[in-house]
């Protein structure tokens, strides 16, 4: 298991750590996440990964998208991001509404080909 061991100071990034593991252990039950091997992925799409999921988890929790929550969550899950990228994803978020943009549509399929 990869999250390191740690001491959280924010009793609102210590509410969400558990929903981070459990994350976590659902992503490690597949084999094969993505077509492009960890190490080969550039720090850049790392850092929008890592800032993407700790905000996912913030809000499903319900607690402050700050910069420090941001940074908290990623040490957690032992990752390293550039320290600018946080500040400039909260900032980004705020007054956002975050509920319509992680509402997945759940429409049908395109149509059949036409017969003939």
């Amino acid at each position: 298991f990869w999250l390191k061991p740690f001491r959280l100071k924010s009793r609102t990034a210590r509410r969400a750590l558990p929903q981070l593991r459990q994350r976590t252990r659902e992503a490690h039950k597949h084999k094969a996440m993505a077509e492009v091997p960890a190490a080969e992925v550039p720090q850049a799409e790392k850092d929008e990964l890592f800032c993407t999921y700790a905000a996912m988890i913030l809000k499903d929790s319900e607690l402050d998208l700050s910069a420090e929550n941001l940074n908290t969550l990623i040490k957690a899950a032992g990752g390293s991001v550039e320290a600018f990228f946080p500040t400039l994803f909260a900032k980004m978020l705020k007054g956002k509404d975050l509920d319509s943009m992680l509402k997945l549509g759940g429409g049908g399929g395109g149509g059949g080909a036409p017969a003939g």
